[in-house]
């Protein structure tokens, strides 16, 4: 795909102002990323164009992958990835020099980053200053992470458990493992890997575990339950799922010697590994501007 933007394409994008900003829409033989590999500083629009490029699909029609700050038109001096865009991460993000984060959660605290309820919350209130006063552009990147092959997210967690080499994009989500492990023993790496002391479990951890269902953030329960049906995974490695719905379809398979258990991971902690991979990812397509990661952290203690 060649790099020059046709008048068509300008039209275009200037349509989707701070919306979807989408990559080339016809054939070209050089990346438009590497087309702009010699600029000192990219806007903010150039760097979403070089992250979504490769990615099935895109640009999207509907998503929530939207600009939820700053302007398309700013220069990006430098790009931090995180999980959420906390208050935290962007105070960082200013002390390094960053002004754009990719951020794969919402930031208003709800899917579709509402703002009309929140106006009169002195938190939000808070964090629109900070964003403003520091002209930082907050980009949220789910969709198109997700929908990359293999799955960002995914790929992240799967190199940081060792686990790569086990995937299967004919199942991207069904992990067979070479051999049967004893729960414990999978609980036990997956501890370790993640630097972490505890997980909420459902399950036997005498119970032999091969092959694992990867349902990392926040997966709709009917979607989980009819894997359970079609696969009958030994495990679920889960992000967060609502307490009355999968987590008692797994208990009450248990009760009838089913063998499915459940191990729930916390969504940030699920997806941060992911994160941390899309810096590595986006440093790679864009050479010239600092990538950083910064993690927004688990935000619950165990007491």
């Amino acid at each position: 795909m060649t790099g020059i933007i046709t008048e068509e394409r300008r039209q275009f994008l200037t349509k989707l102002g701070t919306g979807i900003v989408g990559a080339a829409l016809i054939p070209r033989t050089i990346s438009y990323g590497q087309n702009l590999a010699g600029r000192q500083y990219l806007t903010v629009k150039e760097v979403i164009d070089i992250i979504i490029e490769d990615i099935p699909g895109a640009p999207f029609e509907r998503t929530v992958d939207q600009l939820r700050s700053g302007t398309v038109e700013q220069k990006v001096t430098g790009i931090v990835c995180t999980m959420f865009p906390t208050i935290s991460v962007i105070e960082q993000a200013v002390q390094i020099g960053a002004n754009m984060i990719v951020a794969h959660e919402t930031l208003y605290y709800n899917h579709q980053d509402e703002t009309d309820w929140l106006e009169e919350d002195e938190v939000f209130q808070y964090k629109k200053a900070l964003i403003e006063k520091h002209q930082i552009a907050i980009w949220r990147f789910h969709d198109y992470w997700h929908r990359r092959k293999p799955d960002g997210i995914a790929e992240g967690n799967l190199r940081k458990l060792g686990w790569e080499n086990y995937y299967n994009p004919l199942t991207p989500r069904l992990l067979k493992l070479p051999e049967p492990k004893p729960l414990k023993v999978l609980l036990a790496h997956i501890k370790k890997q993640f630097g972490i002391s505890m997980v909420r479990l459902v399950g036997d951890l005498s119970q032999p575990c091969q092959s694992i269902y990867l349902a990392f953030g926040a997966i709709d329960s009917k979607m989980i339950i009819a894997a359970i049906q079609e696969y009958q995974p030994d495990l679920i490695l889960s992000g967060e799922t609502r307490e009355w719905e999968t987590v008692e379809r797994v208990r009450d398979g248990l009760l009838l010697g089913k063998n499915t258990a459940l191990m729930v991971l916390g969504h940030e902690l699920s997806e941060a590994a992911g994160m941390a991979f899309a810096a590595e990812w986006i440093q790679k397509k864009i050479p010239s501007t600092a990538v950083s990661y910064i993690a927004s952290e688990d935000p619950f203690q165990f007491v």
